[in-house]
């Protein structure tokens, strides 16, 4: 829930605004995720993955909604958006990892493999 948050302020936050460096917000969301993995009870890197999973997943689509832009926009400044584009195909195998990623996420968490 409070990753569900986070992910949504960070996206309001981005709203309308154009950045040509991702690296510190980068640095300062994974920073919070992590510490959000490590509060949260359970198992820390089961956390680390599940909220990473629900941040990578949403933040895309809730920023490109805000923006008024198609929801699955692949956008062209951020490291990982110029890959999706460029060699793994774009949006919708970008869609699939997201949703394999949560799954697997999930699956960790309860059975801890």
């Amino acid at each position: 829930m409070i990753t569900l948050i986070f992910t949504l302020l960070s996206a309001l936050y981005d709203n309308g605004k154009r950045f040509t460096d991702h690296k510190i917000r980068w640095i300062f969301r994974a920073l919070v995720v992590c510490l959000i993995s490590f509060f949260t009870e359970g198992n820390f890197i089961g956390n680390l993955a599940f909220n990473t999973a629900i941040f990578y997943g949403m933040f895309d689509y809730t920023l490109n909604v805000l923006e008024g832009r198609y929801w699955k926009y692949i956008g062209s400044t951020a490291i990982h958006d110029q890959m999706w584009s460029k060699y793994l195909g774009g949006w919708i195998p970008q869609l699939i990892f997201k949703i394999i990623f949560l799954i697997f996420s999930i699956y960790y968490n309860a059975y801890n493999i």
